[in-house]
């Protein structure tokens, strides 16, 4: 399910798209490295008369020149380095922003998964709870035959039959309301059905594997919305280098070599034609002297940017920190929830047991039966809802720590 998800999800889509932008941005940059070279052609034709010796001669030229021309900068003082490791720091950044739109969408897919199994658990529940029901009537009903059971015995029996009913039918909406909310999660219809394994056949933790502790620390090293903030602050330093580059001078050569093809007449003299090779070049060292505090600004907004990001990783530790330990006690609070939970039901069980043969030999009374029919229901709803708190509560912790998203690898490599 979550491959679909994955594959039909929009904004892993939007994610990738702004990863590719990254790669692209940084396959620009680093072109910078090389030369620039551009391939020429022109011609051109004109009519000139100059002076000469007090007297006007008309001039009719044409020339046609072709010409490879080179660009190329040879010393800037690390400012391209700076820009591509900027690049490099923002594809990173993009790639693991990427990864956490997985891991969001795993822990959605997983939500809503764990809530159409608790609403199946809940609904198998009921329909036990049902069908005990309907016995302990028919019981109730065969003793009023027999003259041992009342008409206020029988009616309350067929009022707990009515409720349990009610109550089915309640977790039959119920049902239909979290399969459409993971129909919706994984883009799907919720009008084509499809089945999902049953909760008994899901392998249940009973302990936690590791310390809070050693699960903060995991998710400092692992979540990938923390370490895309990080390399934001690696991409700020180079941009505060790429701002301080600006002080330093440029050394740059430009150069071209060409052939040159030429026709021209002068006024009473025959026409003539030319060719030659033609070539230059150059070398250009630049040195901004003053541009209106324009570097000066520029390095201020790298500083600021570079203190806003680390403050927003300060901020994303702190919170990463509180949600992971909050998860982490949600977890244990499940896990001892669970052991409680088994323990409530087998002893309802017993005690319902016990009620409708005590009430069979005529010891207890109806009211004494149902008291304990309505103790068994609860304790099944209990046990649906323990076991699918531990799932739940464990898969929290997993996405807080960010190994959610190592559980399922697809999200890694986009």
């Amino acid at each position: 399910m979550i491959d679909i998800a994955e594959d039909n999800n929009p904004s892993t889509h939007a994610a990738w798209t702004k990863a590719r932008s990254a790669a692209a941005s940084l396959g620009i940059a680093k072109s910078e490295l090389y030369p620039t070279v551009l391939a020429s052609a022109a011609g051109r034709t004109f009519l000139n008369p100059p002076l000469l010796y007090q007297s006007f001669y008309l001039q009719d030229i044409g020339a046609f020149e072709t010409a490879l021309n080179l660009d190329y900068t040879l010393v800037d003082f690390g400012a391209r380095r700076d820009e591509i490791n900027a690049a490099k720091a923002r594809l990173l950044a993009a790639n693991l922003s990427f990864n956490n739109e997985h891991l969001v969408l795993i822990q959605q897919v997983s939500a809503a998964y764990y809530q159409l199994l608790n609403a199946i658990g809940l609904r198998k529940a009921a329909e036990v709870n049902l069908r005990d029901a309907q016995a302990v009537e028919d019981a109730v009903r065969e003793r009023k035959a027999n003259g041992l059971a009342t008409l206020p015995d029988l009616l309350e029996a067929r009022a707990a039959t009515a409720k349990a009913d009610y109550e089915l039918q309640s977790t039959f909406g119920d049902e239909k309301s979290a399969f459409g909310n993971l129909a919706t999660v994984l883009t799907a219809s919720p009008t084509k059905t499809f089945k999902v394994q049953e909760l008994d056949n899901l392998a249940i933790p009973e302990t936690m594997d590791q310390t809070v502790e050693d699960a903060i620390e995991g998710a400092y090293q692992t979540r990938p919305d923390l370490l895309a903030n990080i390399e934001q602050v690696k991409a700020a330093d180079a941009e505060i280098k790429l701002a301080r580059s600006a002080y330093f001078p440029k050394l740059t050569f430009d150069g071209s070599k060409g052939w040159l093809r030429a026709w021209g007449q002068q006024e009473k003299y025959e026409g003539t034609y030319g060719k030659t090779y033609t070539y230059d070049a150059k070398l250009s060292l630049t040195w901004t002297v003053f541009d209106g505090f324009k570097r000066e600004n520029r390095l201020a907004k790298a500083k600021a940017e570079r203190e806003t990001a680390v403050q927003e990783v300060r901020e994303k530790e702190d919170k990463v920190a509180d949600h992971v330990w909050s998860d982490y006690a949600d977890a244990q609070t499940a896990l001892n929830q669970r052991k409680a939970a088994i323990s409530l039901l087998a002893a309802s069980d017993e005690s319902y047991s016990a009620a409708v043969e005590s009430y069979k030999d005529g010891v207890r009374n109806i009211l004494d039966v149902l008291s304990a029919e309505r103790d068994l229901a609860h304790a099944r709803a209990v046990d649906v809802t323990a076991r699918t708190q531990v799932l739940q509560s464990f898969m929290n912790l997993a996405f807080r720590t960010g190994s959610l998203l190592t559980q399922h690898p697809k999200g890694n490599q986009p």
